[in-house]
């Protein structure tokens, strides 16, 4: 007869035996850097170097990150490493850069003095948006198009309005703008509200509104118009009330606009897709 003897479990651990293990710990990346140089931009190219005061080039100290953030305080943001920024009219910006990496993320900030306001002939786009002096009135089309939306910039597969396929509230809303900034926005009563189901509603109009315009800020590199907020936050637009800030001109003559607006959110954040609105002049 063979015995079979067990030893108690805490003998045989014991007779065993195990060393206890000790963390060396885990040597995690710390966050970056978000620290950022500015200078005004320095053109060499002309007969006569010069300083351009209205123009800033924002480069970042970052030696890591995978994600780069600028708000620039002038309607435009970039995801660029080093970008130059435009500032057409005088005042202090507030300038933030965020900068995100595998150890968080940092913030940086710095106020940029711009000293003059860039005083623009009234020719090319702006002539033509405007008036100058013989001030020109726009109102949307009633030709096919004049309302479309879709996923990219351009496209129309969501939605695109039949000529004449309007309501009267949206024909005889008008938009101006003037040679030195003002937006005039005009819905001789009611406008159509799509985020309470395309009912016309009342809007109160204060009496100023503004607009940038900026050369070649558009997606394609086009004139692009800027309607900030106003002073209540309201998101302020063009055409359609869920469009908006930006409104890329993708063509514009004597008497017909075309422009490309991203959609906008109730709240002033970014839709899912894209607007082509088309206008006429009155």
């Amino acid at each position: 007869m063979r015995f079979h003897h067990f030893l108690p479990l805490a003998v045989l651990f014991a007779a065993v035996g195990c060393n206890p293990s000790v963390d060396e710990g885990i040597d995690l990346p710390g966050a970056p850097d978000a620290s950022f140089d500015w200078e005004y931009l320095y053109v060499d190219t002309a007969a006569t170097p010069y300083t351009d005061s209205n123009r800033v080039v924002f480069t970042s100290m970052a030696e890591s990150g995978f994600l780069h953030f600028w708000d620039f305080d002038n309607g435009l943001t970039s995801n660029e490493m080093k970008d130059t920024a435009f500032y057409p009219q005088s005042g202090d910006y507030n300038v933030t850069y965020s900068v995100y990496s595998a150890g968080g993320s940092g913030v940086a900030s710095a106020v940029v003095p711009i000293a003059n306001t860039v005083e623009l002939p009234c020719e090319g786009t702006l002539a033509l948006l405007t008036g100058c002096d013989n001030q020109k009135t726009w109102i949307l089309s009633g030709e096919e198009g004049a309302v479309a939306v879709g996923p990219q910039p351009g496209s129309t597969e969501w939605f695109s309005s039949p000529a004449a396929g309007l309501v009267p509230e949206q024909y005889d809303d008008t938009y101006q703008f003037t040679v030195n900034g003002e937006y005039f926005y005009d819905n001789n009563g009611g406008t159509v509200n799509p985020y309470e189901g395309y009912v016309v509603s009342e809007l109160p109009v204060p009496d100023t509104l503004n607009y940038l315009l900026t050369d070649a800020a558009g997606l394609n590199g086009e004139p692009q118009i800027y309607l900030p907020p106003g002073d209540d936050g309201f998101c302020w637009f063009m055409g359609v009330w869920d469009s908006g800030p930006t409104f890329d001109i993708v063509d514009i003559t004597e008497d017909r606009m075309v422009v490309v607006a991203p959609q906008q959110n109730g709240d002033c954040t970014a839709g899912e897709g894209y607007f082509t609105l088309i206008f006429t002049a009155q």
